[in-house]
């Protein structure tokens, strides 16, 4: 006979019972008196550290063709002084213009070598968790606070510690990016402190295309088992899609684990680009994975509806290119491909299961 888990295990699983549970469809006798609220659960906050924020921008992204295209997209040169605050103000200019209530936004923390401590070198992009959460603190109507932390850092269990005592309901890694090994046993300590934080973990599953990779093998949505063991509440972002030439196919992986976990969820982000076209409607091919999809757009990468031509017609992919809200853009874009709002309503319910503000 196996011996019960231990009270804390017990009590996280419980936990994330209820939290799964208040993001189930409402039953069929329920009709809610109003639309329920929406939130986007994957936008990035970026940055080139030309005012005080501290943000980090490699010389080969700043001056690459998709920041170029993104800067004049977003008109940043006419927002401001700085190209950080012009950022900051597209993006809230965004939300409000794009039906959402809230979004998630997303820091991105350094590379760190063994003594774990940054390597500039080889970090692509770098959003610190106080730019962020003081950019959040500016429009707390609109912006929820994902905080980025590494396992590898030194201070990681601190700067969940601290990231939460400000607010953030969320933190994001980037292993494939980061160089970080999620099933590495060493990392337990760090997720059961997320686990007791209520911190939602968010983890990049997948293929990667806009930043140097360290190792595809650690994208795997496998690696998430310790994450999810530990009593974590885990988005696998991207469910481990990738481009039609990507290997390993990752996708099959993901779908296992959903069967396997009822703790963890995938996000719609990057999904409605050009290069994942297949695998997204792989994914909502596949029946039980439906329910368990949280809206995302990852922004400011913009969704290419045109290239959806084959499945939705020529002229409801050209009417949905020519929306000019981002957001809103990619959210018309996966309700036409049969997704609807539920997501992005699942995802405003889940981030907002878990109170802000200092936690035990």
């Amino acid at each position: 006979m196996k011996s019960p888990l231990p009270t804390r295990r017990r009590f996280l699983a419980a936990t994330t019972a209820a939290v799964w549970s208040t993001c189930r469809p409402a039953g069929a006798g329920e009709k809610p008196s109003q639309p329920s609220p929406t939130l986007d659960v994957h936008v990035h906050l970026f940055g080139i550290g030309d005012g005080p924020s501290r943000c980090r921008l490699s010389k080969e992204a700043a001056e690459g063709p998709a920041f170029r295209f993104l800067s004049q997209k977003l008109r940043l040169r006419e927002r401001a002084k700085t190209l950080d605050e012009a950022y900051v103000l597209a993006l809230a200019e965004q939300l409000d213009q794009s039906g959402l209530q809230k979004a998630l936004i997303l820091a991105q923390d350094a590379v760190y070598d063994r003594n774990g401590k940054p390597d500039w070198q080889k970090t692509t992009f770098y959003v610190p968790n106080d730019y962020l959460l003081d950019v959040v603190a500016r429009y707390p109507q609109r912006m929820v606070a994902c905080a980025s932390v590494n396992p590898q850092r030194a201070d990681a269990i601190a700067e969940l510690e601290r990231s939460a005592s400000r607010g953030a309901k969320a933190v994001k890694i980037h292993p494939p990016t980061q160089g970080v090994d999620l099933s590495d046993r060493k990392h337990g300590r760090f997720f059961r402190r997320c686990a007791e934080l209520k911190l939602v973990v968010l983890v990049h599953t997948g293929h990667e295309h806009t930043a140097p990779v360290v190792d595809v093998g650690l994208a795997s949505p496998r690696k998430l088992e310790l994450a999810l063991g530990e009593g974590c509440t885990v988005v696998a972002c991207h469910c481990g899609t990738g481009w039609p030439q990507d290997q390993p196919d990752m996708l099959p992986d993901f779908l296992a684990m959903l069967r396997k976990h009822e703790n963890l969820w995938g996000d719609t982000s990057v999904l409605g680009s050009a290069g994942r076209v297949r695998d997204c409607l792989r994914l909502l091919a596949d029946a039980g994975a439906k329910d368990r999809l949280l809206h995302g757009s990852d922004f400011p990468f913009p969704a290419v509806p045109l290239a959806f031509a084959g499945r939705l017609g020529l002229r409801e992919a050209a009417r949905l290119q020519a929306i000019g809200n981002s957001l809103a853009q990619d959210l018309a874009l996966k309700e036409a491909l049969g997704i609807g709002r539920a997501p992005a309503e699942r995802a405003y319910r889940l981030i907002s299961a878990y109170p802000a503000g200092r936690r035990s």
